[in-house]
């Protein structure tokens, strides 16, 4: 099962210099996210539904854009030394954003 817990903590071993303070933020940012795209007009749901716990491996990877972005949110294209960079100049990258279909319904 891949939890909320279990995708802080592998964020923690994969980025050992960010505080626990922060890993909780960064998940925040990325639930948010997820929730935007998956629920786009109920604001009732909070966190990841019963039967959707897949969906924790797309808030670890947001969470994981969120990282190699920082500092190159607006790139558009960047290299030096043979390294070369380029991010579309939105908030979030449009194939991770694809991965994720809104659920829509009718109030009962």
């Amino acid at each position: 099962m891949n939890t909320a817990l279990a995708v802080k903590q592998s964020i923690a071993n994969a980025y050992p210099y960010f505080s626990v303070t922060e890993i909780a933020d960064l998940y925040d940012i990325a639930l948010f996210d997820y929730l935007t795209l998956r629920f786009p007009y109920d604001r009732s749901i909070t966190d990841v539904p019963i039967g959707d716990e897949r969906d924790y491996v797309w808030i670890r990877q947001r969470m994981v854009e969120i990282i190699e972005r920082s500092g190159f949110s607006s790139a558009v294209a960047y290299s030096e030394n043979g390294l070369s960079i380029r991010f579309d100049n939105s908030y979030m990258s449009k194939g991770l954003a694809s991965k994720i279909i809104p659920k829509v319904g009718v109030p009962k």
